[in-house]
């Protein structure tokens, strides 16, 4: 059975005792789609042994957060009204992972801010903010087209429905991805460079246990 790594995310919190404290963890939803699509999840959740992770792991996921990822990365200042954590441990992480798991090639599927996360890593930018792409009250849908040949194409076709839980997108694209994917709106969706794989979207959400069957097919 494969092994896949997975980003761990962070809250802080204080104890009924009044203690500060950090709560590293991951959505329970990606314990479900492992166990239905048939892979051992490992949580990431310190630097430490990272390159032993890397040989051990067949893949990485690199998955959504609540938090945004800090600008600075970008090389651009935080818009008015915006506000972004002091505390870059999951920025730190996920930048690491990327570098290690893309060293010894093997694949990334990144989730949301994992997306972002791919795109930023290798030189592309984020819009700050943009309306109309989540909501407190519900959960949003909209369409998406697709390109035809790619990663994504081969699970939905050239048009679906997805969810959409995000209030940034892709501005400026990496430079060797391809745009595989585009909102109605023409915010972008998913990218793709050979085994890397980024989708703004929750797949774990939706339980599309297929997308991560196929992302397993690309580890080996």
């Amino acid at each position: 059975m494969k092994i896949i790594a997975i980003s761990t995310r962070s809250v802080d919190y204080k104890s009924d005792a009044g203690i500060a404290k950090r709560r590293l963890y991951i959505n329970g939803y990606f314990s479900e789609i492992a166990e239905k699509a048939g892979f051992i999840l490992f949580p990431v959740c310190s630097d430490n042994g990272l390159e032993e992770i890397a040989a051990m792991c067949s893949g990485l996921i690199i998955a959504g957060r609540d938090r945004d990822i800090n600008p600075k990365y970008y090389g651009e200042e935080p818009l008015e009204g915006l506000e972004y954590p002091e505390d870059l441990y999951e920025d730190k992480l996920d930048f690491r992972l990327i570098e290690l798991f893309e060293k010894s090639n093997k694949p990334i599927l990144g989730i949301c801010s994992g997306l972002q996360s791919l795109n930023i890593y290798h030189g592309g930018t984020l819009k700050q903010h943009i309306d109309e792409h989540t909501s407190k009250e519900h959960l949003v849908r909209h369409n998406i087209d697709i390109e035809e040949g790619s990663f994504v194409h081969s699970l939905y076709g050239s048009k679906t429905e997805v969810n959409s839980i995000h209030h940034q997108a892709i501005n400026k694209v990496a430079d060797g991805f391809k745009v595989t994917a585009v909102a109605e709106d023409g915010n972008i969706e998913a990218i793709e460079k050979g085994n890397l794989i980024g989708v703004q979207w929750h797949p774990e959400v939706d339980y599309e246990i297929d997308t991560f069957k196929k992302f397993l097919d690309l580890c080996e």
